[in-house]
């Protein structure tokens, strides 16, 4: 029987449908069985992303490819179940937390740009402190699978060593972690390149701790260094993180998210001097807190953004209250906004930068602002020779 073009195509696609049959029901079965032994399970999601594929795929729903949420779940699916360590750009550490690959970075323009600004600080007899945040990976960075590679914190290694040559004040919180026992897997969460608000709160208490050891900032006591002083909400199975929206919620689960508000009572102000969209007074949690975001909404919704007032570049916070009365000037990224906003219960004034954001002449605005201490805090990540995000390790003169 001679067969026409259009039957071998039909035959070829009734062969790829029983093959992707066979091979996708037993990877679900399995997989499935595999996560009973995972706290994060949550069959309720399982299912609902089981009917949310259903009915895209019977067409019930206008979704189409729209629904890109569902194949990247299927993609990690199968990956996990094939053991596969990296889809999407993103590396499954030993631990099973997720990362990425990073390149050696050429850093001594950055090191330089940074130590004109502690100079330029100490001219004036004030302050300046380098901080240098965790990331996923151990110091030693074993736990790569092998074949993948991350240098950020060789990277990081690199920058320190030339900023403490050059006498520029630095606060290593690995090495912090270390001393405390604390790991990247207790530290992290497992899908997302962030901190949890615990271990945003723990860098907070070791930032003032440093800052009293060198003198930028006299010795205080205050309830808000103690985590026993915070209620703790834990929201179950409602995060999926940068990288696991890269790789869905099958390849290494979802995350819990904690909500850390003081038991302690609190008056505080937050205005945005350029844009004039914040301007409040009151309770910390009122002021800084935005529920809403801590939904279940894998794709879209980013709980970590509940903290403070992201995207928004210049923060201002009052506390005339405060046990310092200094001026303080923090900058930093998304990493800060889980640490930052807890720096108004010392300091009486205190104006926070998110690079990424921030308007107008950075230089400027430094000199007009004239902090009594200036903060920088920097991930490994974000440790190279071209950044944008921190544009003074560029421009900075």
């Amino acid at each position: 029987m001679k067969l026409n073009h259009i039957t071998i195509r039909a035959i070829i696609f009734l062969v790829c449908l029983f093959y992707i049959g066979a091979e996708t029901l037993p990877v679900v079965v399995g997989s499935v069985g595999n996560m009973f032994k995972y706290r994060w399970f949550n069959a309720g999601v399982a299912a609902e992303w089981i009917d949310t594929g259903y009915r895209n795929m019977l067409g019930f729903e206008k979704y189409g490819l729209q629904n890109k949420g569902f194949y990247i779940n299927l993609h990690g699916l199968m990956a996990r179940a094939m053991g596969q360590r990296y889809i999407n750009e993103v590396v499954k550490l030993d631990s099973g937390h997720l990362t990425e690959e990073a390149e050696r970075e050429d850093i001594a323009f950055a090191a330089l740009q940074l130590t004109k600004m502690c100079e330029m600080q100490k001219e004036k007899g004030k302050d300046f402190l380098f901080v240098l945040t965790p990331n996923q990976l151990s110091e030693d960075e074993t736990d790569m699978p092998p074949g993948y590679s991350n240098y950020s914190n060789g990277n990081a290694d690199e920058l320190l060593s030339i900023l403490r040559k050059s006498n520029v004040p630095v606060l290593d919180l690995r090495e912090e972690m270390r001393k405390d026992g604390i790991s990247q897997t207790e530290a992290f969460f497992i899908t997302d390149h962030h901190w949890r608000p615990e271990t945003g709160l723990w860098a907070y208490t070791k930032i003032i701790d440093g800052l009293i050891k060198t003198g930028a900032a006299p010795a205080v006591t205050s309830s808000s260094f103690d985590i026993d002083n915070y209620n703790i909400k834990v929201f179950q199975d409602i995060f999926l993180g940068s990288f696991g929206r890269r790789t869905g919620f099958f390849f290494a689960g979802v995350d819990d998210f904690s909500l850390l508000t003081p038991k302690f009572t609190t008056d505080i102000s937050v205005y945005t001097p350029y844009s004039g969209e914040i301007d409040m007074r009151g309770d910390f949690t009122d002021i800084n807190i935005n529920r809403g975001r801590i939904i279940r909404d894998f794709f879209n919704a980013d709980p970590y953004t509940a903290y403070g007032h992201s995207e928004k570049g210049i923060v201002s916070y009052r506390n005339e209250g405060a046990p310092a009365d200094l001026k303080v000037l923090s900058i930093g990224d998304s990493f800060s906004h889980v640490t930052y906003i807890y720096l108004p219960f010392i300091f009486s004034t205190c104006d926070q930068i998110d690079m990424r954001y921030a308007q107008g002449d950075f230089h400027e605005y430094l000199l007009g602002y004239d902090p009594d201490l200036l903060i920088i805090m920097v991930n490994p990540s974000q440790v190279m020779k071209e950044n944008t995000t921190y544009d003074f390790f560029n421009e900075y003169q």
